[in-house]
């Protein structure tokens, strides 16, 4: 009991409580999952674990870990026995709730209008956008954003993501592709998903992409919430974050989404709704941990007080960690005390130079000519060589020459 308790924390936290559920479901997975067999998964999870505990790759492990904990549980949602499921898939509970908030089926009524060219301006935000955004936007949110925000946008998208799935599993709903097929009669879990309107797209392009993926889903009735949506919208409030100027895209994108969604016959308005409302939720929560915006700064190398861009630069940014008072103005007042605040602060929150800097000493005499040596502090004052004056504060690696991503590649 003792031993456990000295792996416990002290004080628990949102974060523990977070890697707790993880934890819970990622061992739950590795159980329902059949395949690939059980040794190979055993591995894959202790690689996973590992990954966390290994520098420079547990800084993008520990913050994508929510996303990866959201893929397994979808991908072994397939692997759920029947009776540890919802006994009862809603079908009609969506479409009447949309006909008494909304006055009509506006899915229905979208998607009866059809034709090429909207099935491709359907098809493009979701088919292709919507799996290619989250990695454009998270190579912008790392180039152009603060340090520590895309770890907090990796987080915040899984979360929502992982929540959603959750919701799915317990409260299973149809899609209106369901409805459009087989009515009001009861469903069940050996009803194949369809691919709806994307099957149009199949047709022009003469693929069976979207017919053999969408009839191979391995969470069928997973209508509400929409994690399109969701994803949309979660994805345009850190845009906003980022660019607030962008705010008439983040809403024109994802309307699209929502047009896409109801067009291509998989969500009701109310699924939107629901996936909007979470990702507003989880939005909400996850901007208390974002750094704040400067206007002098328009990269993240700006941030760091780094004033050459290059490839390599961002490269190496990555093993520098951020305690973001140094980066607030200071008053003369306040200068003092917050050097020794510095000092005295822990390692994990301050930027740690992985290369040794190197420092030279001055040193003053009569002569014209400077003699430099390597030394770990720098001398300055008017005292004579025989008797030096006290060493000075090092200087900041913001400022300092030295500092290895000022040199030109």
């Amino acid at each position: 009991m003792t031993a456990v308790r000295s792996i416990l924390p002290r004080q628990w936290s949102w974060t523990h409580i977070g890697n707790v559920i993880m934890g819970v479901l990622l061992t739950l997975d590795l159980f329902i999952i059949e395949s690939p067999p059980l040794l190979v998964r055993l591995t894959l999870g202790i690689l996973l674990l590992s990954s966390t505990m290994i520098p420079y790759i547990r800084r993008f492990t520990v913050p994508a870990m929510p996303i990866f904990t959201w893929l397994i549980t979808f991908y072994a949602a397939r692997y759920i026995p029947l009776e540890y499921r919802p006994n009862h898939i809603f079908v009609n509970i969506l479409p009447s709730l949309e006909r008494i908030l909304y006055g009509a089926n506006l899915s229905e009524i979208i998607s009866k209008n059809q034709h090429p060219v909207l099935d491709v301006l359907a098809w493009l935000p979701y088919g292709v956008i919507h799996f290619s955004l989250p990695f454009i936007f998270a190579a912008v949110l790392f180039v152009f954003g603060p340090p520590k925000s895309l770890p907090v946008y990796g987080q915040a998208f899984g979360w929502m993501n992982l929540m959603g799935v959750l919701t799915q599993l317990c409260f299973p709903n149809a899609s209106p592709w369901y409805e459009l097929s087989y009515g009001s009669a009861p469903a069940d879990y050996s009803v194949p998903g369809e691919a709806g309107g994307l099957a149009r797209i199949d047709e022009l392009f003469g693929l069976n992409l979207y017919g053999s993926s969408f009839g191979a889903s391995p969470l069928v009735f997973g209508a509400f919430p929409s994690l399109h949506s969701g994803s949309a919208t979660i994805e345009m409030c850190f845009l906003v974050y980022l660019f607030p100027r962008m705010w008439p895209v983040a809403i024109g994108y994802t309307m699209w989404m929502w047009f896409a969604t109801m067009y291509l016959t998989h969500h009701y308005l109310i699924d939107l709704v629901g996936g909007s409302i979470y990702a507003f939720s989880t939005f909400f929560v996850a901007r208390r941990y974002l750094p704040p915006l400067r206007d002098d700064c328009k990269t993240r190398l700006s941030y760091l007080g780094i004033q050459t861009v290059s490839v390599r630069a961002f490269l190496r940014s990555i093993e520098f960690r951020l305690n973001y008072a140094h980066l607030l103005p200071l008053t003369s007042k306040d200068t003092d005390s917050a050097n020794e605040e510095t000092l005295t602060k822990e390692t994990d929150d301050m930027f740690v130079l992985k290369e040794p800097l190197a420092l030279r000493l001055r040193r003053l005499d009569n002569s014209s000519s400077d003699e430099e040596e390597n030394a770990g502090l720098s001398y300055s004052g008017t005292s004579t060589p025989a008797e030096p004056a006290s060493p000075t504060t090092p200087r900041s690696p913001f400022t300092c020459p030295q500092f290895p991503l000022h040199a030109k590649p």
